[in-house]
């Protein structure tokens, strides 16, 4: 299946953040064990996303099926840029060592977990532009960037989580119109989402290269 390299190498990264954490552990140091199922949740929009590309390739124009899996991919999401939030928990201590290392590994966790992200939407865009026309799918993406950084602002600041959309839907829709009149929220919400438009457009003109070389190759 298309992806599926990809995948793997992504696991791999994903074990060696996990590593990381494994050297913070034999320290005998406090542990905060949230790094690995924030790193476990960005896995969900990537497979979704793999699953709606894969589909979408083998089946053609089914668009209820694949609106159906962008809403919830687009509920998971915001888990992957998550952790790059994490990086506010370090505390400095420059003769310490457990400050070093924990910047590589807070680092590391946040990397794997954007490279999810970013291959998801990579995945899913590619699903938009096979099924709707050029306009269509642009306007999904450009849109999904500052949801994702909504997303982002509602699980760090307001402490929700995806899951509360199944679970607590009233407290989702609290959030979200309490949220939506904080200038923090909308700041916050649009340079994540630009953030991510800048990575995506790297990974994207890198890729398209690639494909255009190996073309003319």
């Amino acid at each position: 299946m298309e992806g599926l390299f990809s995948l793997l190498l992504l696991l791999l990264l994903s074990f060696v953040a996990v590593f990381f954490h494994l050297i913070r552990i034999l320290f005998n140091s406090p542990v905060d064990f949230s790094m690995d199922w924030n790193l476990f949740l960005s896995w969900i929009p990537l497979i979704i996303a793999f699953f709606a590309d894969n589909f979408t390739k083998r089946f053609g124009k089914i668009p209820v099926v694949l609106i159906l899996l962008s809403v919830v991919w687009l509920a998971f999401f915001p888990n992957a840029p998550y952790m790059i939030t994490d990086l506010a928990h370090l505390t400095v201590d420059y003769e310490r060592d457990l400050t070093w290392h924990d910047v590589i590994m807070l680092f590391f966790y946040a990397e794997v977990s954007l490279f999810n992200g970013l291959v998801s939407l990579y995945w899913i865009h590619r699903s938009w532009r096979r099924i709707f026309n050029r306009v269509t799918s642009n306007s999904f993406l450009l849109a999904s960037l500052p949801l994702a950084g909504f997303g982002v602002y509602l699980g760090r600041v307001r402490r929700m989580n995806s899951w509360d959309i199944i679970h607590d839907p009233q407290l989702i829709l609290k959030n979200l119109l309490e949220s939506a009149m904080d200038r923090t929220a909308l700041v916050f919400s649009m340079e994540i989402g630009m953030l991510l438009g800048i990575l995506y457009l790297v990974l994207w003109v890198i890729v398209r290269f690639r494909i255009r070389y190996n073309r003319k190759s």
